[in-house]
């Protein structure tokens, strides 16, 4: 019984999982690794929610983490800037 309540434990989360991807393609442009947060807002507008936090990087250095909430065409996006700039992006099912 265990054994199944965990299988499907795991079935169930793989649904709410993100996968990381390059960039957003919006109705003229593109969201790419890289581009600022004032490029990223002035192509997709406001976000719907952010979240800042630290992040630690390759080099386990502690940097300063904003997650910005986007939908675009029907599909979820978190953009996480870091120095200003795009570090990733997540297409959230």
């Amino acid at each position: 019984m265990k054994k199944l309540l965990l299988v499907s434990l795991l079935y169930i989360s793989t649904f709410a999982a993100a996968t990381e991807v390059r960039s957003i393609r919006t109705s003229n442009d593109f969201v790419e690794i890289g581009n600022s947060q004032a490029q990223v807002q002035s192509k997709l507008g406001s976000p719907s929610s952010t979240n800042h936090y630290v992040l630690r990087d390759k080099q386990d250095r502690p940097r300063a983490a904003t997650d910005l909430a986007y939908t675009v065409d029907n599909e979820k996006y978190i953009v996480t800037i870091v120095n200003g700039n795009v570090y990733k992006i997540e297409w959230v099912r």
